[in-house]
């Protein structure tokens, strides 16, 4: 035979045996070698997982820190490029340094693979596959057939709309910034009923959407995880030592043992008394109540829960609405048919006031209205509350705690705020400030400052349904009427009466 037919036959033989082509031909740094660039000998984990990723359209690996992953990955992009033609990859990472980095290793796995293939600058002679690339992308030419490229982007909300793939790698998925942007973008990009495949590699970051696909049951994602012991090198001495530098919980979230180790940083989560037991609950509150609307509102979310309170300090969770990229119209549109729905199911008589946070009192500089003005005309009078988030963490919490077995002050009636709950459970403590949530995953927040407000500010509990209620107007009613023009003043005081 020829060589090109020896070489032909052995890009065949590659193609059905992948593990072989990896330790046949891949290539990765090793800083503790001297030569630095090694032949990749596979651990058995790594093995494994080569393996399932080969046979599974949707792959999610939770690993600890530096087990050579992202090169096992890399390495699985190569064999579907080079023994598969006209085959397009595409590479997510955090940055632009980051995406530049896949595509340097990727080049250094292609330069050590000169018996299948040669660099553009070293291909004299040669009549088999060549690649050339750029800093962010490489392209596999096969004489005769379709290019095989890989391209790598930074995280961004739109990366890789317009692009169709085979395969989507997300590195380090659980840290990119717009996660549930750049999925919703991405997958129809590789969604195709016989092809396309996604592979997300990443360590634990606690509110991503990487730790919901990976803690989600029967989502489709093929779930892998790889312990610190993967590399026969890290001994229990090797942990220890590591564990007396780090300390417990980074040990946890960089090295995990075990998955619940990966999902269960300690010290972690803001709120790790909430649990289903302790604030799900199908029976409602006895005795008279009112009902609060708590909302936070941004053109990106509106996040809105209704709270009924009794005389002895419980609330109750009984609504929930959320939505996105609604104008102040649509969103006072959409509250008062949540509270409308209520009253229709005899559920409450009307809502005592709807709290919102202090930014909605800024008045525009183009109009000098208040959103809150906005919402007034649209029908919604709203009542400002203190943004002491420090304060108002600490009412959440007071709220939230409960006995052995008990239920919490706050409950959800019948699940009816899914999202809260899931928010509640998942966002971390502000790595800055320890007595507040953080801000970070943003997604994660807006149901949590929701409740925020409600916690912070209920003014009373139950009264007798009989009596009716006189409101004076508050300092905030009074500066909007202030800074209100002539024919506002007129409209705000046919809404709320007489200066009093």
């Amino acid at each position: 035979m020829s060589l090109k037919e020896v070489r032909d036959k052995e890009i065949e033989y590659c193609s059905e045996h992948i593990t072989y082509f990896v330790e046949e031909y891949g290539h990765i740094e090793d800083r503790n070698s001297p030569e630095i660039v090694v032949k990749f000998r596979l651990w058995n984990e790594q093995k494994n997982a080569l393996q399932e990723m080969a046979h599974n359209k949707w792959t999610i690996i939770l690993k600890a820190r530096q087990l050579g992953i992202s090169w096992l990955v890399l390495h699985y992009a190569v064999w579907l490029m080079v023994c598969r033609t006209g085959r397009s990859v595409i590479g997510l990472s955090k940055s632009e340094t980051e995406a530049k980095e896949l595509v340097r290793r990727m080049v250094l796995i292609l330069r050590n693979m000169r018996a299948l293939v040669r660099e553009k600058t070293d291909k004299t002679g040669w009549d088999g596959a060549w690649f050339d690339f750029n800093a962010l992308s490489v392209t596999i030419h096969h004489p005769g057939k379709s290019d095989s490229t890989f391209q790598c982007f930074a995280s961004g909300e739109n990366a890789a709309r317009s692009f169709t793939a085979d395969l989507i790698i997300f590195d380090e998925w659980a840290f990119q910034q717009f996660d549930r942007s750049i999925w919703t973008a991405a997958l129809p990009v590789v969604n195709r009923p016989q092809s396309g495949q996604v592979i997300g590699v990443s360590t634990i970051q606690r509110g991503s959407l990487f730790e919901e696909l990976y803690t989600t049951p029967d989502n489709g994602f093929h779930k892998i995880f790889i312990p610190w012991y993967a590399d026969p090198a890290r001994t229990q001495e090797w942990y220890d030592n590591t564990l007396k530098l780090s300390g417990k919980a980074a040990m946890w979230a960089e090295y995990p043992a075990t998955v619940d180790e990966a999902l269960d940083v300690p010290g972690g989560r803001f709120f790790p008394e909430v649990s289903d037991d302790s604030i799900l609950t199908d029976e409602p509150l006895k005795q008279n109540t009112v009902c609060y609307c708590a909302m936070d509102y941004g053109l990106d979310m509106l996040s809105a829960l209704w709270v009924k309170r009794d005389a002895f300090g419980n609330s109750q969770i009984i609504h929930y609405e959320r939505d996105p990229n609604l104008p102040i119209s649509a969103a006072c549109e959409r509250v008062l048919r949540g509270t409308q729905l209520l009253k229709d199911r005899g559920e409450i008589t009307d809502v005592e006031q709807y709290l919102a946070p202090p930014d909605l009192w800024n008045r525009s500089q183009e109009t000098g209205k208040s959103r809150a003005i906005i919402f007034a005309e649209n029908g919604l009078f709203l009542t400002k509350v203190n943004n002491d988030i420090a304060a108002g963490c600490t009412a959440m919490k007071e709220l939230l705690i409960h006995g052995e077995g008990q239920k919490s002050k706050l409950t959800i009636l019948n699940n009816s705020a899914p999202n809260l709950l899931m928010c509640l459970k998942k966002v971390q403590t502000d790595a800055k400030k320890p007595n507040m949530y953080a801000k970070d995953p943003h997604d994660l927040t807006h149901d949590l400052d929701a409740l925020r407000y409600y916690s912070v500010y209920w003014t009373h509990g139950a009264q007798n349904p009989t009596e009716k209620r006189r409101m004076k107007w508050r300092k905030d009613q009074w500066e909007d009427y202030r800074n209100a023009s002539i024919e506002d003043k007129k409209y705000l005081i046919s809404i709320w009466g007489e200066p009093n």
